[in-house]
């Protein structure tokens, strides 16, 4: 990786944290009613102390075809935090999500390493492409139907070239 590459997803991830803070975010600790403040995921308090990442793709035997492996190690920390960055800042999904009746066939494991803690149990988060377009494991369900660019910042950390939604939801095999 180039190292003007990993400087703009470095950039892109202190945008993202600035429009957190100033739009009311989940880092901003702002609450939605004024007896409940809104949960902080554990992944959003320690975005400074991530430095590592694994993605692991989980697809059903052959059914989906993709071109980058099952399994990327991510060890640009400021790429890592770009992820844990864009993941935080992504939008809660409609209550209506969690009954989405789409199968998810193709999902992503992401286990983030935080300086400090134990192994690279530090923080994970479960990311379904495919159907709803969701993540969960931040506290509430969140969506990548809009917003912030979500796949670019991953498939650019993990070194793939203009990824998208399509890049993580795979192509159906239709090979024999």
């Amino acid at each position: 990786m180039k190292w003007w590459r990993g400087s703009s997803v470095i950039s892109m991830a202190v945008g993202s944290v600035l429009f957190l803070c100033v739009n009311g975010g989940p880092a901003s600790g702002a609450s939605t009613t004024s007896t409940s403040p809104i949960h902080i995921a554990h992944l959003c308090q320690v975005i400074p102390r991530v430095d590592r990442l694994v993605v692991t793709r989980r697809a059903p035997g052959d059914r989906f075809v993709f071109t980058f492996p099952a399994v990327v190690k991510v060890t640009n920390v400021g790429a890592a935090q770009a992820v844990a960055t864009s993941a935080c800042a992504l939008s809660n999904a409609s209550k209506s999500v969690p009954d989405c009746p789409a199968a998810f066939f193709v999902s992503y494991h992401l286990v983030f390493a935080v300086r400090g803690e134990k192994g690279m149990g530090g923080a994970a988060i479960n990311v379904y492409p495919a159907g709803c377009q969701v993540v969960r494991g931040l506290g509430a369900v969140r969506t990548t139907a809009v917003g912030v660019g979500f796949y670019w910042v991953l498939g650019s950390a993990m070194g793939l070239r203009d990824a998208s939604l399509h890049s993580f939801a795979g192509t159906l095999n239709t090979g024999g």
